[in-house]
């Protein structure tokens, strides 16, 4: 079938010329560049990703008691000591769980009070205890401090929560862990569902004040006990009958 033969499309130049060599060579070597570059950048973006510092975590500096919630589970005490000395001691723990009338769980904690009085009562020079301004823990200096010869920290505070330790005499000081009081994490594990954690921390907060320091543990555990009995109908705590003692003939 001469004459109706059909011819395939030249798809290719059958003759490259220098000019087009050149071309199509630079647009090839610059896409190569453009993959490199992007390819470069990628990595560079990942490991940038990757080495990144993690976010900061704020650092606590308040302590807070619903003592309504305490169950006197005492795993804050247990992670305290944990914390501090690596074994489970709630002799050596910075915080305690009271028992009033046998009946009432009341956490002692350090109030963080705005003076300070437990730094004012220290009398080393320099003080032996400070405020750490980052996360308002209370830091011992163990080198200096005098221990049970002294004990001007523990007449001084408030909350009568300054402990001795019992191997070396010195003040047991609420630190908050450096800002991540683990009796904290160890309280929001141990609660229940509805009763949340006894223990709370915040960045921010206040110091106890003088109008605040009449809670004693005794009048906190006294109030407590108090909301665990219903009122009567005249709103008074109800109390049992007395019986007459008659005598046996």
């Amino acid at each position: 079938m001469e004459g109706k033969e059909k011819k395939m499309p030249d798809l290719f130049p059958k003759e490259t010329t220098r000019r087009g060599f050149l071309r199509g060579t630079a647009v090839a070597a610059g896409s190569a560049v453009a993959m490199v570059t992007v390819g470069g950048l990628a990595a560079k973006t990942a490991h940038a990703q990757a080495a990144s510092p993690a976010p900061k975590k704020e650092l606590m500096k308040y302590l807070f008691a619903e003592r309504e919630n305490c169950t006197g589970c005492r795993g804050c005490e247990y992670a305290c000591s944990v914390y501090h000395t690596g074994i489970v001691r709630p002799s050596v723990s910075r915080i305690h769980v009271m028992k009033y009338k046998d009946s009432i769980d009341v956490p002692i904690i350090c109030w963080h009070c705005n003076d300070a009085p437990c730094v004012a009562a220290c009398p080393t020079t320099p003080k032996s205890i400070i405020a750490d301004p980052n996360h308002n823990g209370i830091i011992l200096n163990e080198k200096t401090c005098l221990g049970r010869k002294c004990l001007k920290c523990q007449e001084a505070c408030p909350a009568q929560f300054v402990w001795a330790n019992p191997d070396t005499g010195q003040p047991l000081m609420c630190d908050m862990c450096g800002g991540d009081p683990a009796c904290v994490k160890a309280c929001k594990d141990q609660s229940g569902d509805p009763q949340g954690p006894c223990l709370v921390a915040n960045k921010l907060g206040f110091g106890v004040n003088l109008a605040f320091r009449g809670v004693t543990p005794d009048q906190a555990g006294k109030d407590l006990l108090d909301l665990t009995f219903y009122p009567n109908v005249d709103g008074k705590r109800p109390t049992p009958a007395k019986t007459k003692k008659t005598r046996r003939s």
